[in-house]
């Protein structure tokens, strides 16, 4: 797959991350559940971006 799609969801996971934790620390409170699950969002797109990768690649 081609490195510019690798990096740009790098950067766009950094970006969801960091929002979850704006999220976590920001009043109202009460609003955890929801960032854990914006930071395990950021997490989970550079693992599939990846995994799609390492599939395309072996099949070609």
């Amino acid at each position: 797959m081609e490195q510019i799609l690798k990096i740009t969801s790098i950067i766009i996971a950094l970006f969801v991350i960091v929002d979850g934790i704006w999220v976590y620390i920001m009043p109202p409170y009460g609003d955890e559940p929801i960032a854990y699950a914006i930071i395990a969002m950021g997490i989970f797109i550079p693992i599939l971006t990846f995994n799609v990768a390492g599939i395309e690649d072996r099949s070609q």
